[in-house]
């Protein structure tokens, strides 16, 4: 554990769950709003989508540099260039003069955020021990639910009551006020762990971590669970507004809903986990989001509310699966936590924006193409992961 001068652990804990909850709160916050801003820049739901996996695909570039860069120069330079940097150009994309300087300034914008995100994996390594690391991992999921929980709602109250620019300002007071209490952050990288190679060596370190070939498997079994659910972030206000009709607050609360029961489902099978063994714990999400799938394409189109109810297991998939995934992936290397945290939030981010763009592919109907997609991803998961454990592989700490 490397103790903070200034920071007491539960005010780590604050910003290391505001760190992981930007992405959120950049993406769900004017989900509602969609349909708006489409009319507002005169556009068209495919273009309008390139701010949100243009988001995704650049935060994924911005986790797979920064996350090593930190390894090399610490975690708090990073930490401050990206909140810093988040605060304005968040500010500058509400004052966007037409639709390709707002894609711009998100993609500018998603860099920014992946260096937040990997920095607050990180950190949970640098400042815990192992033995209470999982369950600050977990208490931080639970906790970082709240963001994408409220985002929404906040989003819908905020375009109803201002505009829908408020929901681009709002996530920027909150990482302002983490900049201030990220000056009182002492490093949390030891000097003797810091790469000492160059800035492309330190990079280019992920290959090798790579080259296990059990944690890469394991990597790309479980981060393919969230392909659908990105793909439903992505698609899910044309469905439930424009295609059901319904309102703009009733969407935030569906989307609620959903978080809501994928977290007690996550709390549910992280304990069944420790009876049955983290091997055998895998099998369960992948479960889930083929049953999604087959769900979704049998009766999604018989209203909004079976409609999400359809798409909940998915939910209950992509959110477990997350802190399951990392806490294994954190216990293969006693070092190298930034460029493990890079590897694993970049292939989540980019499968993630992959399932944004197939999402709004020109399907039939957005519900089929959602069903078709949890369905094709977990057998993807599935194949990987049968793959891992036929072949004997060892991860440690997993039975």
């Amino acid at each position: 554990m490397n103790p903070q001068k200034y920071l007491t652990p539960h005010i780590l804990i604050v910003l290391i769950v505001i760190l992981s909850i930007v992405a959120p709160f950049s993406t769900d916050m004017y989900l509602p709003g969609l349909p708006i801003i489409v009319e507002y820049f005169g556009t068209t739901d495919a273009i309008l989508n390139m701010t949100l996996y243009g988001f995704m695909m650049f935060m994924a570039v911005g986790i797979l540099i920064l996350g090593p860069i930190s390894d090399k120069y610490g975690r708090k330079p990073i930490l401050l260039v990206s909140l810093i940097a988040y605060t304005i150009i968040s500010t500058l994309c509400a004052f966007s003069p037409d639709i390709r300087v707002f894609i711009l300034l998100r993609i500018i914008q998603g860099i920014a955020a992946g260096g937040m995100l990997v920095i607050s994996t990180a950190l949970i390594k640098d400042c815990f021990e192992a033995s209470i690391r999982d369950r600050i991992l977990t208490l931080t999921v639970v906790m970082g639910v709240v963001g994408p929980l409220l985002s929404p709602i906040v989003g819908a109250y905020l375009i109803e009551a201002i505009s829908w620019q408020s929901t681009l300002i709002a996530p920027a007071f909150l990482t302002a006020a983490s900049v201030i209490v990220s000056l009182f952050f002492t490093e949390s990288l030891p000097e003797n762990e810091k790469f000492t190679g160059s800035v492309l060596g330190v990079i280019l370190h992920q290959i090798t971590l790579c080259r296990n070939k059990a944690f890469t498997l394991f990597l790309l079994s479980t981060s393919m669970l969230k392909l659908p659910f990105m793909a439903f972030l992505a698609v899910s206000s044309y469905i439930f507004i424009a295609g059901y009709g319904i309102s703009g607050s009733l969407y935030s609360i569906f989307l609620a809903i959903d978080i809501v029961v994928g977290t007690a489902g996550m709390l549910v099978i992280q304990q069944i986990g420790y009876r049955i063994g983290g091997r055998r714990t895998g099998p369960i999400f992948i479960a889930l989001g083929f049953l999604s799938g087959i769900l979704m394409l049998t009766f999604g189109h018989a209203g909004a509310y079976i409609c999400l109810l359809c798409f909940i297991p998915c939910g209950i998939s992509a959110i477990g699966v997350r802190p399951y995934t990392i806490s294994n992936l954190l216990k293969q290397y006693d070092g190298d936590t930034g460029s493990v945290s890079s590897l694993f939030n970049f292939t989540v981010m980019f499968i993630g924006c992959t399932g944004m763009i197939i999402g709004t592919l020109p399907w039939p109907d957005y519900i089929t193409g959602l069903g078709t997609c949890s369905i094709c991803a977990s057998i993807a998961s599935a194949v990987l992961w049968i793959i891992l454990v036929k072949s004997g592989m060892k991860l440690r700490g997993m039975d």
